[in-house]
């Protein structure tokens, strides 16, 4: 007799709510019933779990279904921040990088290892200064692109000078 009771108000629970879901405009209904769907899930484990249908770990994993949804859905609203952080700390040079802007001669001649004054300096000396330290920074050979390009934006700075 309890079983006939227990079914008797799981009809009538499932004729109200689904009167419910039909009033609702069709984007909240779909919502809904996916909701509906994965809850009822989780809870259908929960008890195949008491009665020893199912191992305890499916049940848990089973039980996270809804909560991934809820998860995602904050990685989603998350996604553009991160992206505006990334995108802000990438503008930003690394610390104790030199600040960025036109190389002087004096930079120049310092990034080359060259000595003594600009107006002394010859092209071939740059262009050895360069080729010597591009042998070593190159990225090819296990140099970085950063180093590269400055050594490069160093020697273009001179030999524009120079004529």
């Amino acid at each position: 007799m309890i079983r006939l009771l227990i079914a008797l108000i799981v009809m009538i629970g499932a004729w109200a709510g689904l009167a419910y879901i039909r009033r609702l405009p069709p984007e909240k209904q779909r919502k809904l019933l996916w909701r509906c769907a994965l809850w009822g899930g989780g809870l259908l484990l929960v008890l195949m779990v008491a009665t020893g249908r199912v191992h305890w770990i499916f049940a848990v994993i089973g039980a996270l279904f809804p909560l991934a949804k809820t998860i995602l859905a904050l990685g989603f609203q998350l996604f553009p921040l991160w992206r505006q952080h990334k995108a802000k700390t990438q503008q930003q040079p690394p610390p104790g990088s030199p600040p960025s802007g036109q190389m002087t001669a004096r930079e120049a001649m310092d990034t080359l290892g060259l000595k003594g004054v600009e107006s002394e300096v010859t092209r071939e000396e740059v262009i050895a200064a360069h080729r010597r330290l591009m042998q070593k920074l190159h990225p090819d050979r296990g140099g970085n692109d950063y180093l590269a390009a400055k050594v490069n934006e160093a020697k273009e700075l001179l030999l524009k000078q120079l004529g």
